[in-house]
């Protein structure tokens, strides 16, 4: 059966709850009772020392212990009347503080433990007394004059010998166990609060998650917290939206492919038709134009497909040391005369170094300048100007090509490497090509790990700024 991460984390907080209070109560009650234990043998200690003075002053009068030597008798009566005296001196105390006195009589566990006292010499050796084997012995020194002349040992008690101090640390540990319950009760309480409220946005992202997942990427989730679930809400609504996004590029994707391949193929359809008909002859100049338009449609072809093979990494890049000089050079040359027959004029500001080798795909690299100075070709306007710098930067190549008008609005530029993006000026389709020639520019530019942006130019028109890495 499967339980709710709400039931189980009710379940952790509960158990871990019990189980600590289970033991700090175990804890408790061993730290209760031995601690009391404490308290009352160190009252019961405390009466040795009249037992301690009397002893001394028997040494004092014969310089040695040797009177107390076997003999029970004294040792019994010494025990006994300094108790009575400890007894009198406490009795005074209480009377002057207006107290109750302690009971005058000897009780029993009182008896138990002076008759378990024993008196030895400084080297622990039996002077007199009864000692118990199996007992551990606890040794309080004696000294006269700061001379050691024995020790009395006494048995430390291992449980209380009062039933009023039984009673006292049973009442004891009774309420602290009431207390303990109460506190699972509230912690119970506390717990269903909480597992409800951490459980609560992930239900939420359940069922967005769920929606998104049947298709409605208009779903969001409101964050209640900043914590790590308000994040997760936050990224939630990110991708939601990223969804979204890619599902309206994607059926303008379509319904742009779909607008540019209608075109060459209404004007071969129409074309082809007028032909069979005889409307229009089957004159070269006819035939030049179907021509046109297979190649401009082959042409489309071949870049979407190149295009998803590049979003696929299928894209083959064979990279090998190149003189980016001279292949600057070299398409400057090629181009420098169509350019100059559509009235445009190109200038050139090569500065990089005839021995700089840049590891590159020669073939993507030519690629990637066609592409370029086709976009100049088809988008600036005659007279005009193109110009084109190349230098080295620290540990880059940067390139920029600028041409003149018309240019781009500044919200548009970061979307004109959008494949058939549509232009609202005078720099659209209307001119040729077919929106895809930046699109490869860009995945050329990061396939060799570099960056290309866009941006106005001084000269009127657009700047494009490339920008790769060199290797060692």
């Amino acid at each position: 059966m499967i339980k709710s991460i709400k039931f189980k984390l009710w379940l952790t907080f509960l158990i871990t709850l019990i189980l600590s209070t289970s033991g700090m109560l175990a804890l408790t009650h061993a730290s209760v009772k031995q601690g009391f234990l404490d308290y009352v043998t160190s009252q019961a200690i405390d009466r040795l020392q009249y037992l301690e003075i009397a002893v001394s002053d028997i040494y004092a009068d014969q310089m040695s212990l040797a009177p107390l030597i076997n003999n029970n008798r004294l040792w019994r009566r010494l025990k006994y009347q300094t108790f009575r005296e400890y007894v009198e001196q406490q009795t005074r105390e209480a009377l002057t503080n207006n107290q109750p006195p302690p009971a005058p009589s000897v009780k029993a566990h009182e008896r138990a433990f002076i008759e378990q006292l024993v008196l030895t010499d400084p080297d622990k050796n039996l002077i007199v007394g009864t000692a118990f084997h199996q007992a551990e012995y606890y040794w309080r020194a004696l000294y006269h004059e700061q001379t050691l002349i024995g020790y009395i040992g006494y048995i430390k008690p291992r449980d209380f010998m009062r039933s009023v101090d039984r009673l006292f640390v049973s009442q004891q540990l009774k309420a602290f166990a009431l207390f303990s319950i109460a506190i699972v009760l509230a912690s119970f309480l506390v717990a269903l609060i909480v597992s409800r409220w951490l459980v609560r946005p992930l239900g939420e992202l359940s069922r967005g998650a769920k929606q998104i997942a049947a298709g409605d990427f208009s779903v969001r989730i409101k964050p209640e917290s900043g914590d790590e679930l308000g994040m997760l809400c936050h990224h939630f609504n990110d991708l939601a939206n990223t969804l979204s996004a890619n599902e309206q590029a994607r059926k303008q994707w379509v319904a742009d492919i779909s607008h540019e391949m209608r075109t060459p193929l209404s004007v071969l359809k129409g074309q082809i038709e007028a032909m069979e008909d005889g409307i229009r002859p089957s004159s070269p100049e006819n035939l030049a134009l179907l021509r046109d338009k297979v190649n401009a449609l082959s042409s489309l072809i071949n870049d979407l497909y190149e295009l998803s093979l590049s979003d696929l990494g299928a894209l083959s890049y064979t990279k090998s040391p190149v003189s980016l000089k001279r292949l600057v050079d070299t398409q400057v040359r090629d181009y420098k005369h169509r350019l100059a027959s559509k009235g445009l004029e190109l200038r050139i500001n090569n500065q990089l170094n005839p021995k700089l080798m840049l590891s590159c795909d020669e073939k993507r690299l030519n690629q990637l300048f066609r592409n370029l100075f086709e976009n100049n070709l088809r988008y600036t306007d005659a007279p005009g100007e193109v110009q084109l710098c190349a230098e080295q930067i620290e540990q880059t190549v940067v390139i920029t090509l600028d041409d003149s008008a018309p240019t781009i609005a500044a919200d548009q530029l970061e979307r004109i490497f959008e494949r058939l993006y549509r232009v609202e000026t005078s720099r659209n389709r209307a001119t040729g090509g077919a929106g895809l020639g930046l699109s490869i520019c860009r995945n050329i530019v990061e396939a060799h790990r570099g960056s290309i942006i866009a941006s106005q130019s001084s000269l009127g028109g657009l700047r494009i700024t490339v920008t790769l890495p060199l290797e060692a």
